[in-house]
């Protein structure tokens, strides 16, 4: 495939893919396709789509799959390119994509910000306040990892509402894209390992 023709590929993806990307992004993303920025698109795209847990639909992965195959990467800093097993498998397929909108983010920050306060007096000083930064900055999926850890390592008594909250949180994460957040990819062992109490 010429460069001409990977560009466009590159740029036909990006539009079926519009409504699930950040809207704030796409003009710089559009920017990218008419000044002929193939591989930094198709690596900013796979970025997102990985990020925001965004699903696509098999035919998309298909594309996304050839273009990884075809885009050279001998300039610039690609990870998502470079590790192209890594991003598609972290990559989810429905036949259906769920957007994640920015309702699902709110509630899942929401969520995310209660659950923690409501532990707070329970949670080392310098702890909590690295999980509220976390928080404050959009890291969810960190904090939620991190909390989890805390909560298991340190046998921090929880009931089962605060139990309940967590394992919502825990759902909200699909498996492959938190390959390296153990607490959450292990969610079914992290819930079993709580301190369980009617009274913490």
């Amino acid at each position: 495939m010429d460069a001409v023709k990977l560009n466009e590929a590159v740029r036909e993806l990006l539009e079926k893919l519009a409504d699930r990307l950040p809207q704030r992004r796409l003009v710089s993303y559009r920017a990218l396709g008419e000044a002929g920025e193939s591989a930094s698109l198709l690596n900013e795209i796979c970025k997102m789509l990985v990020n925001r847990h965004t699903e696509v639909t098999p035919a998309e992965k298909e594309t996304l799959t050839r273009l990884l195959d075809v885009v050279p990467t001998d300039t610039g800093d690609y990870d998502y390119i470079r590790n192209r097993d890594q991003t598609l498998a972290a990559i989810q397929v429905a036949d259906q994509p769920r957007v994640v909108t920015h309702d699902d983010l709110r509630k899942l920050s929401a969520d995310s910000h209660a659950l923690l306060e409501r532990l707070a007096d329970r949670l080392p000083p310098d702890r909590l306040e690295e999980y509220r930064t976390l928080s404050r900055v959009g890291e969810w999926g960190m904090l939620v990892n991190l909390l989890s850890a805390s909560l298991v390592t340190r046998q921090i008594p929880v009931n089962p509402p605060e139990r309940d909250a967590l394992a919502a949180l825990l759902n909200w994460f699909r498996p492959a894209t938190v390959a390296d957040l153990e607490y959450i990819r292990d969610r079914e062992n992290t819930l079993a390992s709580l301190n369980l109490t009617d009274q913490p």
